[in-house]
């Protein structure tokens, strides 16, 4: 196999490096790459400051930034007008933002949304992935129609707007190669 020959590998973020170390990450390669765990190497992920920029992201409602949160009611409710649940400023609403894959820990969340539907909470999920998943995320919908949404595609414009609307963003990963939202 030409790839026990690599030099140095650069992964997509330090925690990765690590990953395809394990059998769930490494896909087959795991055993590989763990003996030459010594020159395999990650960098620093971060996030474009200009795009997820509150102060002046135009896809908001309305605009806030750590000195000035008032403006995050507003993202909050007019998501909650946009999603077509009840706008009330009172319940947590939850978001998450991801594709829908295993390693994603959605697994957590099916297990844990008919428990957390009897709270006063709201939620939206946005992503796609597995039509398992995706099917289940409508029937999530139908179930609970006045507390569950579901985004079965992804838009850049909506992660923006869930990012600033929710009170909660619910990221539960069991490994992660690039990053977390």
């Amino acid at each position: 196999m030409r790839l026990q020959f690599f030099m140095r590998p650069c992964w997509c973020r330090l925690g990765y490096a690590w990953e395809i170390t394990i059998k769930e990450g490494g896909w087959g390669l795991d055993e590989l790459l763990r003996s030459k765990s010594a020159i395999i190497n990650g960098i620093t992920n971060g996030i474009d400051i200009e795009e997820w920029n509150s102060p002046a992201d135009k896809h908001l409602a309305s605009q806030y930034s750590l000195e000035d949160i008032s403006g995050k009611a507003e993202c909050k409710a007019a998501l909650q007008k946009e999603l077509g649940l009840p706008i009330r400023p009172d319940v947590h609403l939850i978001g998450f933002i991801g594709r829908l894959y295993y390693q994603k820990g959605l697994d957590i969340i099916q297990a844990g949304l008919p428990e957390l539907m009897t709270d006063d909470v709201q939620m939206v999920m946005l992503g796609s992935g597995y039509q398992d998943v995706e099917k289940w995320m409508s029937r999530a919908e139908a179930n609970y129609p006045e507390k569950f949404r579901d985004w079965v595609r992804f838009s850049v414009l909506v992660a923006h707007r869930i990012t600033a609307g929710c009170d909660i963003l619910l990221m539960p990963s069991r490994f992660e190669p690039c990053g977390l939202n």
